[in-house]
């Protein structure tokens, strides 16, 4: 460096990089064998292939970690719960209800598709469709038992029993489910009587009397719930089923209105 009087800071870091370089290959076993030239050439690209094979098999490794593999056997048995749901094909292609599945997107998709599927929301006005629905979207418990009609009572049972037949299927082929415990997490009955009222237009402050839920937890309901009404209209729009379709819009109608859909705290 004093003898050339190079001042370039970049060259002089190249040469220093290529001084501990030459360094390291001296310490390397190939350096000092007594081996033909020829055989060090091809010995040090052994080792180059060496060092190759080692850093993949560190990949792989992590790849084949305990954690991943559990992730990759629960990927396969949701997959054979969606073909065992007719959601997936045999070649794994995406059937007409996965595709009515990826519209749900605020409640658990694979009750709400069986639900259209079985056409229970068919046989129920729309108050009666925003109370059901509301019993997925409603994740709380309350100690106030709703009153229902008899139509909303036997679809009640019928979404429970689509809940457990899906668990079930989940059991079947090796997830960690509990069937009744699928259920309780799954369905809520806790504000249908209260959406069915709303739906029919009772005022805000007399709904709330029907339970004891706060004013902003029965809010936020009704705000998920008239998403679910999109998405399951939405849904009904792939299936081509325009009864369904129109129903689903007029629910929405139904819920939004007044202070629920006002701009507020519980809206911000």
């Amino acid at each position: 460096q004093k003898d050339l009087k190079i001042k370039d800071l970049t060259f002089l870091e190249t040469v220093r990089d290529r001084v501990e370089i030459e360094e390291d290959l001296r310490q390397t076993p190939c350096f000092s064998c007594a081996c033909a030239p020829g055989d060090r050439a091809r010995n040090l690209q052994q080792a180059r292939e060496a060092g190759q094979l080692s850093a993949r098999i560190g990949r792989l490794r992590n790849a084949l970690s305990d954690g991943r593999i559990g992730l990759l056997g629960e990927l396969e048995q949701r997959v054979k719960v969606l073909q065992a749901l007719d959601h997936v094909g045999q070649d794994k292609t995406v059937l007409l209800k996965g595709r009515v599945a990826c519209e749900i997107n605020t409640c658990e998709c694979l009750i709400v598709t069986e639900l259209i599927f079985e056409n229970v929301l068919d046989d129920l006005d729309g108050p009666e469709a925003v109370a059901l629905l509301s019993a997925l979207v409603f994740q709380r418990r309350t100690d106030v038992e709703p009153k229902l009609n008899g139509a909303l009572t036997n679809a009640l049972e019928k979404l429970r029993n689509i809940a457990l037949a899906v668990a079930n299927i989940q059991v079947k082929h090796g997830m960690d489910v509990d069937p009744q415990q699928f259920v309780r997490d799954q369905v809520h009955d806790g504000l249908m009587q209260v959406t069915y009222e709303w739906a029919r237009g009772t005022p805000f402050h007399q709904i709330c009397e029907l339970t004891d839920i706060p004013e902003g937890s029965i809010v936020r309901c009704i705000l998920r719930l008239n998403e679910t009404l999109k998405d399951v209209r939405n849904a009904a729009r792939v299936i081509g089923d325009p009864q369904l379709y129109q129903t689903m819009e007029r629910c929405s109608e139904l819920v939004k209105r007044d202070i629920v859909f006002a701009a507020s705290l519980y809206v911000a």
